[in-house]
């Protein structure tokens, strides 16, 4: 009996096992489907995802097609920028050059020029300084004014010293614009 007790104590555990697995096999089945289900609306979103990145993914790609034409018109703009800079640059020192030439070459001429003015405004002031100096003194005697041959008023000595002082005005700015051009 205690076999039989066994055998049947042993039955029912099989039976209870097998409805354990049963309900076991159809929660996992339940699960799956539920699990199936999530992964296809997953997989449904992705497809909508990759429909709406896709024309993004596009658009990147040709912006950044654009971005490298860019970039690289502007090097060769720089180029031709740098270019043009160098080529002013070289204008410029050539300018300088040549101004440093023609400095060189006139300054002594001009310098000379304006001694020899000076020389002859201090040489024509000084002979009118003598000349003013050795007039004879007025006699009484009644001459006529056609006959002399300087007028003998004072408004020639005043036009002389006027014109001596215009010359040695002018001279002088002339001087002032030769030591400006040499600081330059």
């Amino acid at each position: 009996m205690t076999i039989e007790i066994l055998n049947i104590v042993s039955v029912v555990i099989q039976i209870i096992l097998f409805i354990a697995l049963i309900f076991v096999i159809i929660s996992l089945t339940k699960y799956f489907k539920i699990l199936t289900g999530k992964i296809e609306a997953l997989e449904g979103d992705i497809s909508r995802f990759k429909t709406r990145v896709e024309p993004l993914i596009d658009d990147s790609r040709i912006m950044v097609q654009k971005i490298i034409k860019v970039s690289d018109k502007i090097d060769e703009n720089f180029v031709y920028v740098t270019k043009t800079i160098e080529k002013l640059k070289s204008a410029a020192d050539d300018i300088i050059d040549f101004k440093t030439k023609v400095l060189n070459r006139v300054e002594t001429p001009v310098f000379d020029t304006i001694s020899a003015f000076s020389a002859i405004v201090k040489g024509v002031r000084a002979f009118t300084d003598t000349w003013k100096g050795s007039k004879p003194l007025k006699s009484h005697s009644y001459q006529e004014k056609d006959d002399l041959l300087f007028d003998d008023s004072n408004d020639v000595e005043f036009e002389l010293e006027k014109q001596y002082d215009d010359i040695n005005k002018e001279l002088n700015e002339v001087r002032k614009k030769l030591e400006e051009m040499k600081k330059v």
